[in-house]
C-alpha cells in the first residue's frame, strides 16, 4: 500500500512539472536549432530547469542526444535541455555538453554540437579578513593620508561582478570622543590618520585605540564582516629641537654637532637643505646617517643673523616619511666690531644766541654688532675742544645719544667762529675692554637773524609780455637787502609769489652772491584764460627770525604784468602719433585721426606733408587717415609721414606732427634659392656621389625660416636632401660616373614657417663638365670667322701706324733748330725755314 501511494506521488509530482515544462515551452523558453552556443544559468536555481529546446534541422531526427559532457548534471528529453542538479560557481563555474541529432536508426543526422553552460554568480559569499587579528602601530603626528597599516579581506563570489567587490570602512572608533582620528581608503584598505588625528593624537592622553573595520560587498544586497583592528600610539620622536643658537666666529673644530634629530624607526635617510635658497648662497650645515646636524665653519652674524634649515626623513625611494622638520640657527652675537664714524667730520651750526642745554645736533656713531646688546650700545664722552675761549666746556654731549648740547660761555662769531671737538665712543657702554673710536665734530657759530630783507622798490610797475614769450626767459629783476652777515642763512633771501599766480607761471631765481631776484616764466603765457596778472611777492630768509622780529610790509612788492594776444599757431593733441597695422590692410581703410586745435578756436585743415610713397590720404576737414595704396612690410618697416595742421583763414599758421606706420609682415613672399646656392658643376670625370649646400631666402621679414625642403626627380638620378639647420640644407647628387658634359634642372620645393605655409619652386642647375686645372669649368675659345680675322689686322696696322708716328715726332723734335734771341712766350712765330714741311729719306 506505501509503495502504491509512492508511485502514485510521483507521478502526480511528473504530471505537474510536464505541466510546468509545457508553459515553459509555450511561453518563456528559448529554442531553436541545434548549434555550437553558451547559455547562462543563475547558480543555486531549483530543479529540475528547462534551459533550451532544440528544433531539428533535419527532419530525420527523431531525438536529440548528449553523446559527451556531465550527463549527471543536464538530460534531454524530447528536445529539451533540463538541468539535473543545482549549480555552484564557486565548485565548477562552466559546464560543458555535446549534443547530436538522431534518426530512427540511431544514426547521427545532425551535429554535433558543443553547448557551453556559464554558472552566473550570485551573491551568497560574505567577505571573510584574510586574518583572524590585525594591530598596527601610529606614531604621534603621522601624516594624514599616509598610511601606515593595512586590512585586507576576499571574496569569493565574481570578482568582475559587484557581488565580490569589496569596499571597506570604519563603523566604530574605541575610545569614541566624538572625533574620529583614522580614515581607512575604501578601496585598498589602507588605514592612515585624519587631520583630526594628526593634530590631536597623543600616547599621554590615550596609548590605544580599538578601530572596528567593516568589509562589504557592492551588491545591491550587500552581506558583510567586520574585525576589531589594535592601534597602538606612540610617541612621536620626529620633533624639531626648536631654535639653535650657536655663537659667531667660533674656532672649532668643525664639522661641529649643533643638534640632532631622530626618525620614528630605524632606517631612514636623512637629507637637510634652506628654506630660502635665495638667502643662504653659501649653506655651511651638513646633516649625517645618525641624524646629526653640524655646521661646518665659522658663522658671522653680521653676515647672515639667522638660518632656516629643513631636515627631512625619507624612505628608502627617498619619499617623504613625513613633513619636513624646521630648525631655526641663531647665529649669537660677540663684540667683533668697533664702532664707526657715520661721516668723517659731522658740521654742525650753532646760532650766537642758541640757549644754554639745546640740543644742536648729534654725532651718529655705528656698530655692527647686535642691536639691543651691550656689544652696540655706545658710551659718548667730549675728549677735547679746539680752541678751548672762552670756556674749555663749551659744550657738552649726552653719554648715551650723542646728543650735543650748548654748555658754557658766550659764543661769539668774531672771536670763534668755529669749533672742533673729539667724541670717543665706546660700545659695551663704555666697560672696560669695550672697543672704541673717536669721531671729529666741526661746529660753526653762525650769526642770529635778527635783520629781515627790505625790497628796495614797494612796486615794480606793470610790464607787458606777448603770451609767446619764451619759458625761462628772465622778465623782471627785483631787489631785496639784509643787514644780516653775508652769504649766511640769515642773510640769504628766498622770493617767493604769495598770490596772483595760482597755476604757477612764473618761478624767482635767486642769485646766491647778489640776492637778485630773476622773475621767469615757468609755464607758457595764455591771452585766453589770464590776460593780467597781480603778483604778490615775498623776501624771506632759510633761517628763522630771532624772537620777537617779524617781517612786514617792507619784505612784500607788487609785480603787474598784461599779456598780449598772439594769433598761435595750431597744436595738435599729440606730440606725435604711432601705429601697428598688418601690410595686407585693404585700400581706403581708416588707419587712424590725428588731432589738432587752434588756441584761438579757429577752423583747422590738415595735409600730409611727407609722404613719399604716396601710401596714405588724409580728409583735410577731419583729420583721418586712410590707407591709399598697397603696403609692403619688405619695403619699410617701419614708415614715416608728417602731417600739417594749418589754419584754414591763415595758412602761414601751422605747425607739424610725425606720423609713424610700423608695418607687420603677413606671409606674402615665396621662399627662394639663393643665388649663391642655386648653381653647381662636376668636373668629368667626377665622383660617383657629391655632396652639396643649398640656402633658402625669403623676402618676408617675419615669416621665413626655419624651412623645409623638397627635391623634384630627375630621370634615372638618385637625389637626396637632408636639413642643416633652419636655412641651409645638404643635397646628395648620385648622377654616377660622368663620362659626358650634360646640364641638370633640379626641382627644389621650400615652404616657409607661415600658418599656412607658402611653398616656392625653384631650380638647381647642376653643371657636368670638364675642368681646368684649378678645378672650374673649362671654357673653350670660339672659332675665328672672317670678322674676327679683319678686326685683329685692322688692329695690328692700327697699332704700328701709332708707333711710327710717335717716333717721327721724335725726330722733328730733335732735329728743330735753336732761336738765337729769347722767344716771347707770349707770341710765337715760325720763321720760313721752321715753316718747311718735314721730310723723311
Amino acid at each position: 500500500m506505501k509503495n502504491y501511494s509512492h508511485r502514485l506521488c510521483e507521478q502526480l509530482l511528473f504530471l505537474s512539472v510536464a505541466l510546468v515544462l509545457l508553459t515553459e515551452i509555450n511561453g518563456k523558453l528559448p529554442k531553436g536549432p541545434l548549434k555550437t552556443m553558451s547559455l547562462s544559468v543563475l547558480e543555486d536555481t531549483s530543479v529540475p530547469l528547462m534551459i533550451y529546446l532544440f528544433i531539428p534541422s533535419n527532419s530525420a531526427v527523431k531525438t536529440f542526444n548528449i553523446t559527451d559532457g556531465a550527463q549527471d548534471t543536464l538530460r534531454i528529453e524530447d528536445g529539451v535541455l533540463y538541468l539535473n542538479k543545482t549549480l555552484d560557481r564557486e565548485i565548477q563555474a562552466v559546464h560543458k555538453v555535446q549534443i547530436e541529432g538522431f534518426n530512427e536508426k540511431q544514426e547521427v543526422v545532425e551535429g554535433p554540437a558543443i553547448v557551453t553552460i556559464i554558472v552566473q554568480d550570485i551573491n551568497d559569499n560574505q567577505p571573510t579578513f584574510v586574518e583572524t587579528e590585525y594591530k598596527g602601530v601610529v606614531w604621534q603626528k603621522s601624516r594624514p593620508g599616509k598610511p601606515f597599516m593595512k586590512v585586507e579581506a576576499m571574496d569569493l563570489d565574481d570578482p568582475n561582478t559587484t557581488n565580490g567587490q569589496i569596499q571597506y570602512s570604519i563603523k566604530q572608533q574605541l575610545p569614541n570622543n566624538g572625533i574620529m582620528f583614522f580614515e581607512i581608503n575604501k578601496e585598498t584598505g589602507a588605514i592612515s590618520t585624519t587631520q583630526e588625528g594628526y593634530e590631536s593624537l597623543d600616547p599621554l592622553q590615550e596609548n590605544q585605540y580599538d578601530v572596528i573595520v567593516e568589509a562589504r560587498d557592492a551588491a545591491k544586497l550587500p552581506l558583510s564582516t567586520s574585525i576589531v583592528v589594535t592601534i597602538a600610539v606612540k610617541e612621536n620622536l620626529w620633533k624639531s629641537p626648536g631654535k639653535i643658537d650657536v655663537t659667531e666666529n667660533s674656532t672649532g673644530p668643525f664639522p661641529q654637532t649643533i643638534t640632532k634629530v631622530q626618525w620614528n624607526k630605524p632606517g631612514a635617510i636623512y637629507d637637510l637643505k634652506q628654506k630660502d635658497k635665495r638667502l643662504y648662497p653659501d649653506f655651511p650645515f651638513v646633516i649625517d646617517a645618525s641624524g646629526d646636524i653640524n655646521v661646518t665653519k665659522p658663522l658671522d652674524r653680521e653676515e647672515i643673523s639667522e638660518y632656516v634649515l629643513l631636515a627631512f626623513a625619507l624612505d628608502e625611494s627617498r619619499e617623504k616619511l613625513e613633513d619636513p622638520l624646521e630648525i631655526v640657527v641663531s647665529v649669537k652675537d660677540i663684540n667683533d666690531n668697533s664702532p664707526l664714524c657715520q661721516d668723517h667730520v659731522t658740521f654742525l651750526e650753532v646760532q650766537e644766541n642758541e640757549k644754554r642745554g639745546s640740543v644742536i645736533g648729534t654725532v651718529i656713531v655705528k656698530d655692527f654688532d647686535e642691536d639691543g646688546t651691550k656689544n652696540s650700545n655706545l658710551q659718548y664722552k667730549i675728549i677735547d675742544q679746539e680752541p678751548k675761549i672762552p670756556e674749555p666746556d663749551m659744550f657738552q654731549i649726552d653719554e648715551y645719544s650723542g646728543n650735543i648740547k650748548r654748555f658754557n660761555g658766550n659764543l661769539e662769531k668774531k672771536n670763534a667762529p668755529n669749533y672742533f671737538i673729539r667724541v670717543q665712543a665706546t660700545d659695551q657702554l663704555g666697560a672696560a675692554g669695550g672697543l672704541s673710536t673717536v669721531c671729529t665734530v666741526n661746529i660753526s657759530v653762525i650769526d642770529i637773524n635778527d635783520k629781515i630783507p627790505i625790497f628796495k622798490k614797494m612796486e615794480y610797475g606793470s610790464i607787458t609780455l606777448p603770451e609767446t614769450t619764451p619759458l625761462n626767459q628772465i622778465v623782471m629783476e627785483i631787489q631785496a637787502t639784509d643787514d644780516d652777515e653775508p652769504l649766511t642763512g640769515s642773510s640769504e633771501i628766498l622770493y617767493t609769489i604769495v598770490d596772483g599766480d595760482e597755476n604757477g607761471t612764473f618761478k624767482i631765481r635767486t642769485e646766491e652772491r647778489t640776492n637778485k631776484g630773476f622773475v621767469e616764466l615757468s609755464r607758457r603765457l595764455d591771452f585766453e584764460t589770464h590776460p593780467v596778472y597781480r603778483l604778490n611777492i615775498s623776501a624771506t630768509n632759510p633761517e628763522p627770525l630771532v624772537t620777537g622780529v617779524y617781517y612786514n610790509s617792507s619784505s612784500f612788492a607788487l609785480l603787474f604784468v598784461n599779456v598780449t594776444d598772439d594769433d598761435e599757431p595750431p597744436c595738435f593733441m599729440e606730440p606725435l602719433y604711432r601705429i601697428w597695422v598688418f601690410e595686407n590692410v585693404s585700400k581706403g581703410d581708416l588707419l587712424l585721426k590725428v588731432d589738432a586745435v587752434d588756441p584761438e578756436g579757429g577752423n583747422i585743415s590738415y595735409q600730409l606733408t611727407h609722404d613719399p610713397l604716396k601710401w596714405f590720404k588724409i580728409n583735410a576737414k577731419t583729420g583721418e587717415i586712410f590707407v591709399n595704396d598697397v603696403l609692403d612690410a619688405e619695403k619699410e618697416r617701419m614708415y614715416k609721414m608728417v602731417v600739417t595742421a594749418m589754419e584754414t583763414d591763415d595758412p602761414r599758421k601751422k605747425s607739424t606732427v610725425d606720423v609713424f606706420v610700423h608695418l607687420r609682415d603677413v606671409n606674402d613672399n615665396r621662399p627662394k634659392l639663393a643665388e649663391d646656392t642655386s648653381s653647381f658643376f662636376i668636373c668629368m670625370p667626377g665622383d660617383e656621389e657629391k655632396e652639396v649646400i643649398i640656402h633658402a631666402v625669403d623676402a618676408d621679414v617675419e615669416i621665413g625660416s626655419p624651412f623645409k625642403f623638397a627635391l623634384g626627380p630627375v630621370t634615372g638620378k638618385p637625389l637626396t636632401v637632408r636639413p642643416i639647420n633652419d636655412t641651409h640644407a645638404t643635397v646628395t647628387l648620385k648622377f654616377g660616373k660622368h663620362t659626358d658634359e650634360s646640364q641638370y634642372q633640379i626641382p627644389v620645393m621650400i615652404s616657409d614657417s607661415g600658418t599656412p605655409p607658402l611653398q616656392g619652386k625653384d631650380f638647381m642647375a647642376v653643371k657636368v663638365c670638364k675642368c681646368t686645372d684649378s678645378k672650374v669649368c673649362f671654357i673653350p675659345m670660339d672659332d675665328d670667322s672672317s670678322y674676327s680675322k679683319v678686326g685683329l689686322a685692322v688692329g695690328i696696322l692700327l697699332g704700328t701706324a701709332a708707333v711710327i708716328a710717335l717716333i717721327l715726332l721724335v725726330v722733328f723734335l730733335k732735329t728743330k733748330p735753336k732761336k738765337q734771341d729769347k722767344p716771347d712766350p707770349y707770341r710765337m712765330e715760325l720763321t720760313d725755314k721752321e715753316a718747311e714741311p718735314l721730310t723723311t729719306a
